[in-house]
């Protein structure tokens, strides 16, 4: 199969495609078959519906990780100013099935809002 897209000519064989950019630059591009197995990761809400209790379990266990280590100290919100809210990071946490069939917990501050 060849076509004309937005960037050049390609050609589509074998799954892969190859063909030249409009620079001039020769291409080869393959397709992303494993794309599934990496993004399967899915937030707290997502993951409980999905996992359950073992969802719920890999969550209480990061999170006694991370106070055991002092990783991050609890503070209630009531004992912040305003200012104090506005400057606190919000903490994220995914859920990912492994191969294995255990289920893995990562938590990232929130940078965004520095």
């Amino acid at each position: 199969m060849t076509g004309v897209a937005n960037e050049g000519q390609y050609t589509m064989e074998n799954d892969k495609m190859t063909g030249v950019g409009n620079e001039g630059q020769y291409t080869t591009t393959y397709p992303k078959i494993h794309a599934h197995l990496i993004l399967t990761q899915m937030n707290i809400k997502e993951g409980i519906l999905t996992f359950g209790e073992r969802g719920n379990e890999a969550i209480l266990k990061e999170l006694q990780q991370l106070h055991q280590k002092n990783a991050l100290l609890p503070i209630n919100k009531e004992n912040l100013s305003h200012a104090e809210r506005k400057k606190a990071l919000r903490y994220l946490m995914f859920l990912k099935e492994k191969r294995d069939g255990t289920i893995k917990v990562r938590g990232c501050a929130d940078g965004r809002p520095q």
